[in-house]
């Protein structure tokens, strides 16, 4: 730890994928806070950071990957992963905090996953994200949280995207069978951060969490969410949610219906993190989108 005997020394944090959506919630929401030091790293510059000495607990105390989830499936992440292995296996690593996501499962459980449940995903994605888990987890010093589906409102993020063909007037359609539970980048960093803080202060709890925001929906659920929040500022929306109904009427029809939500009964025992509700953020998220256009 640097600076052991200052317990009033901001904690100096490594922030990989500093210009992710979930890098930008993560440094934004302590934006004045001075608890923190931040040495803010971009995507690009990864690879170059955890080939450098700064990833040592003499120059900081906690290593955020915020990077995993956004460039798994990018050809450089397999030269990260080799680096990390190295990273992770020195004595002097500081406490490292992965973020990951329900993704590491097949989603044929009829129960929402628990920290213990075997990771069985497929997908390269799935299986990439698997593998930097184990990396992470080979040291007892550090955390995996797994997350739900995450929402920005942000570039190419799911909800942009949905008010973006609402604008065009394009047609709607969402085949997915999915059920899951939504959870805003924002509500992430709310989490991250206060596991963070409580592990530099004295928590001794490692190993996996799940977090997601409470609620279970499904995936043509969430677009119904999405656009009805949207026909109060936009009666397009309010037409694409009338021609919806025949689309979302094969999710009751479906039989294979993929389960992609977590328990967080763990994180709530052992940080006292309670679960909110993806709602409220969403709204106050497609209010500001329709505001700034």
């Amino acid at each position: 730890m640097t600076k052991q005997n200052d317990i009033n020394a901001p904690m100096k944090v490594v922030l990989l994928g500093s210009d992710t959506e979930l890098g930008r919630a993560i440094r934004n929401y302590y934006d004045n806070d001075f608890d923190f030091d931040w040495l803010e790293t971009p995507c690009d510059d990864v690879i170059s950071i955890v080939s450098s000495s700064v990833l040592d607990s003499f120059y900081c105390d906690a290593i955020i990957d915020a990077y995993s989830l956004r460039s798994v499936t990018q050809d450089e992440y397999t030269e990260y992963l080799q680096l990390l292995e190295g990273v992770v296996a020195r004595k002097a690593c500081p406490p490292l905090y992965m973020l990951s996501g329900v993704q590491v499962f097949l989603g044929d459980k009829e129960a929402s996953y628990l920290e213990t449940d075997e990771t069985d995903g497929r997908s390269r994605h799935a299986k990439r994200l698997i593998q930097a888990e184990n990396i992470v987890l080979s040291s007892d010093s550090n955390i995996v949280l797994r997350t739900g589906w995450l929402f920005s409102g942000t570039q190419d993020d799911f909800v942009s995207n949905t008010i973006n063909l609402v604008k065009k007037g394009a047609k709607i359609e969402f085949h997915d069978t999915a059920i899951g539970c939504p959870t805003p980048v924002t509500d992430v960093a709310r989490v991250l951060l206060s596991v963070v803080k409580q592990r530099h202060y004295g928590a001794l709890n490692t190993g996996i969490y799940h977090y997601c925001c409470s609620e279970e929906v499904s995936w043509m659920g969430l677009v119904e969410a999405v656009l009805t929040t949207s026909s109060q500022f936009d009666a397009r929306a309010q037409n694409a949610l009338e021609n919806i109904g025949d689309t979302a009427s094969a999710l009751e029809m479906a039989v294979d219906v993929k389960r992609q939500s977590l328990s967080c009964r763990k994180i709530f025992n052992h940080f006292g993190i309670k679960q909110r509700s993806w709602r409220p953020v969403l709204r106050g998220l497609i209010k500001e989108m329709y505001q700034r256009a």
